[in-house]
């Protein structure tokens, strides 16, 4: 007498669990009247490339596409350890193998994995013009004594509100990071120090999110980018959102553009998380 397993699959069980779950978009909307990156290089361009022309006058018929143009850190984007760490064979300073990392070698199951959100509102209004405050160790470790230890393969994702005050259309867009980072008008993102990404690591995290312009302070952005870069952790910046997810319980996502040989690419992030939060 032969027995039938009962058998689930892969959807069955997405299925049954996106009925007690909601989705969140955490992708800044690119367009020409939003801010873009860097501030001083090229902006995001959306040119028309056919509308709707007849057959009979244009060969490439009756449809509606456009030509787009961006700086590959423009919107919600990621950064490879290539963005920060040069190939060996280029003899730059810190140049290391970690440096062939680039977009498409990025392992697919380092962009995901379960969200904690560590709120870090509060220290804005405490850097002054032109400057960051600074993310510290003890600021993430007076989260966990509250939350649990972050465990490997979290997504630590940093909630500075940043992006919803700031990423908006022209000319409130300029609050984003020209008036701090180039003016000097204004106080800056809060942004982790480079000891936060080697506690981290040796947590086993390997990808960490902000909602910030970068994961880099004003006054020091490259030293958290080699921090984490080089030993192979992967940034995942300008999400918005973050008050939506609770401190632990979702699940975050993002899947990037695929280039070759590319340093940084953007793409769609999203979270699933209960309906209850």
């Amino acid at each position: 007498m032969s027995r039938t397993k009962a058998y689930c699959s892969p959807a069955d069980i997405l299925t049954q669990m996106m009925k007690d779950c909601q989705l969140i978009d955490l992708t800044v909307t690119l367009g020409e009247e939003y801010p873009t990156s860097p501030i001083w290089g090229v902006p995001f361009m959306k040119t028309p490339f056919n509308w709707f022309t007849s057959p009979q006058t244009d060969m490439r018929g009756e449809y509606m596409d456009f030509v787009l143009h961006f700086e590959e850190h423009s919107g919600t984007h990621f950064d490879s350890p290539a963005h920060a760490i040069p190939r060996p064979d280029t003899g730059l300073p810190r140049a290391a193998e970690i440096g062939r990392m680039t977009v498409e070698k990025v392992p697919l199951e380092q962009f995901m994995g379960p969200a904690v959100v560590i709120d870090c509102r509060d220290l804005i209004g405490t850097a002054g013009p032109g400057r960051s405050a600074m993310i510290t160790v003890a600021k993430i470790q007076t989260w966990e004594q509250e939350h649990g230890e972050i465990q490997p393969g979290e997504v630590v994702m940093l909630y500075t509100g940043w992006t919803d005050r700031f990423y908006k259309k022209f000319p409130e867009g300029y609050g984003l990071d020209r008036d701090c980072k180039l003016y000097k008008k204004s106080e800056g993102w809060p942004a982790p120090e480079p000891a936060v990404m080697k506690y981290l690591l040796k947590k086993g995290v390997r990808h960490v999110v902000i909602d910030a312009v970068s994961m880099g302070p004003i006054q020091a952005d490259e030293a958290t980018h080699w921090a984490g870069l080089e030993e192979g952790m992967i940034f995942t910046e300008k999400v918005c959102n973050l008050g939506l997810l609770p401190p632990r319980g979702a699940y975050f996502i993002f899947l990037p553009i695929k280039v070759e040989g590319g340093s940084a690419a953007p793409g769609r992030a999203i979270a699933i998380s209960p309906k209850a939060c």
